[in-house]
């Protein structure tokens, strides 16, 4: 059984919020369906595989994701009431499903199926992103050179050691 992270953020307005991956699959329940289900059926059994220091940058991605499909359905049903039928460039358009959300050489790895080259960019930049930011805590950090590779801020490598 894998150890439940937690941490707790201060929000802009004071109050508090507790950061943790249950948090996160409350939030976004469509993409995380898989989550605790048969391994033979999803990698996404295992929930996300990643330190809780990029638990913004993960819900920031799913928020942006859930905007992006927004748009979309919006602008078909516009379309579909004016004339009767969905736009050409959104008619083949699936939405995101998740395969996999884990760290693998230091980095964020995003697999999923569906989205178009919106979708693409977002991640593309989401897992460049994750190079800078601690897994750990959510600071800014780097990934090491030697060993298993983490990308950690220095307070946290120290830790570690």
């Amino acid at each position: 059984m894998k150890e439940e992270q937690i941490t707790i953020a201060r929000m802009e307005d004071n109050s508090f919020m507790e950061k943790s991956w249950e948090t996160l699959y409350e939030k976004y329940p469509d993409f995380f369906e898989k989550v605790g289900c048969d391994p033979m059926e999803s990698c996404m059994c295992w929930g996300v595989e990643c330190g809780i220091g990029w638990y913004d940058l993960i819900s920031a991605l799913l928020y942006s994701i859930k905007q992006h499909e927004k748009h979309i359905k919006e602008r078909n049903d516009w379309h579909m009431k004016e004339y009767g039928e969905p736009l050409e460039k959104f008619k083949d358009y699936f939405p995101v499903t998740l395969q996999q959300v884990k760290e693998k050489f230091g980095g964020l790895r995003f697999y999923y199926i569906g989205g178009d080259n919106h979708i693409a960019g977002l991640v593309d930049m989401a897992e460049e992103m994750s190079y800078k930011i601690c897994e750990q805590c959510g600071n800014p950090g780097r990934p090491n050179k030697h060993g298993w590779i983490r990308t950690l801020c220095d307070k946290c490598k120290e830790e570690r050691q």
